[in-house]
């Protein structure tokens, strides 16, 4: 019996920091995915085991002139041909953004669509997203996509909120968590470094990383060995690394890493402080998928109290976590988890039960699976 074909729609295919989109497509089983796209990113992702389809070829002024109108009207022969030949029995898009671009080839195709809402879809103003082709595109299609899609997968309580919030209809929201790659049998290749504390994401507003560089100079006063090391690349590096010469030595920028790298250096590091925040055009956490990984890892995680994100840590841990923007009581956490073993063990082993029992890749992406054939069959019931 010939296996399904899921088309995983990405307007751009694939940024570098959204490993957890290739993760949940190679997780998939009952389901063939392939890839559909505007275009692929040049330094993006590595699809080559994956079909892909996207609607330009090249950076060449017709090619984006092709996507303008495309975006603009919904018309493109050569994308809706391309994804008919592959007769996908769904569309999954990431991103409410991505889904209303790919919205008039579902509705052509009457092909059921299903669309994750990670986060900034459901929290940039209105403002921001009139900035874009893409983001406008979407603001004129809002409604038409609540209406055809039939499930919005939110992946977090606080991203269902949002959505709901928004107007979403409430029967079609799902709340629903990717889930990370389990980590059995690692325990015996740890080898911590004590004073590492490790900052992953890319470096944009959101990710408050200006707040964890203003907080080492206290953790130095306490741990003068301490040194802080930062994976991710982004618009703000320069002014992230102005700001760490002026109040803290001994940081270490490793611009982008491959995910298997960051894998080592959460294996790594002492802890890992992820303490995001809204940014000024409302973008928020919708759920990090950096801090299960972390987690998985048996890597303690300290972040703001912000919603979304306290949903990646088990009860207990969020008790402790400082309020967004408290430098001060972020610095005494990082020091509380560098020289206390107790509650380091204690971190470690609740963040590990956490992500095994609520995140593990394969059982989320077999629900996901169910949602694909329980969606199908109501479409041809």
């Amino acid at each position: 019996m010939e296996t399904s074909r899921v088309l995983v729609y990405r307007n751009e295919l694939l940024p570098r920091s959204e490993t957890f989109i290739l993760s949940q497509a190679n997780a998939l089983r009952r389901f063939q995915p392939v890839f559909g796209g505007l275009k692929r990113v040049s330094d993006g992702l590595d699809l080559g085991r994956h079909l892909v389809l996207t609607l330009s070829e090249s950076e060449s002024w017709i090619e984006k002139a092709l996507q303008r109108i495309f975006l603009r009207t919904g018309c493109t022969r050569r994308l809706t041909r391309t994804i008919a030949a592959q007769s996908p029995r769904i569309i999954h898009a990431h991103f409410a953004i991505d889904a209303s671009a790919v919205l008039p080839i579902a509705k052509r195709l009457q092909v059921p669509l299903i669309v994750t809402l990670h986060g900034y879809d459901v929290s940039r103003n209105e403002e921001a997203l009139n900035r874009w082709p893409t983001t406008r595109a979407y603001l004129r299609r809002k409604e038409e996509l609540r209406e055809y899609a039939t499930t919005f997968i939110c992946v977090s309580e606080h991203v269902r909120r949002r959505a709901l919030s928004l107007g979403f209809p409430e029967r079609k929201v799902w709340v629903h968590r990717i889930g990370v790659e389990p980590c059995e049998g690692q325990e015996e290749q740890l080898i911590r470094d004590e004073k590492t504390v490790l900052f992953v994401g890319r470096l944009v507003e959101k990710k408050g990383c200006i707040y964890l560089i203003r907080a080492m100079p206290r953790v130095l006063q306490a741990i003068p060995e301490a040194r802080l090391v930062i994976a991710g690349d982004g618009p703000l590096r320069k002014t992230l690394e102005s700001e760490a010469a002026l109040h803290c030595r001994d940081v270490i920028f490793l611009g982008y890493q491959p995910q298997a790298a960051v894998r080592k250096w959460m294996r790594r590091a002492r802890v890992l402080a992820a303490p995001s925040v809204q940014a000024g055009d409302g973008d928020s956490e919708g759920l990090p998928t950096v801090l299960c990984e972390a987690q998985a890892e048996r890597l303690p995680v300290i972040a703001f109290a912000t919603e979304g994100v306290t949903e990646a840590l088990p009860v207990e841990r969020r008790k402790v976590l400082p309020k967004a923007g408290d430098v001060a009581a972020l610095a005494e956490e990082i020091i509380c988890l560098m020289k206390d073993d107790r509650a380091w063990q204690q971190a470690s082993a609740a963040g590990r039960d956490y992500i095994q029992s609520y995140f593990d890749l394969r059982m989320q992406t077999k629900l996901l699976e169910d949602k694909y054939e329980e969606v199908i069959a109501g479409a041809h019931g």
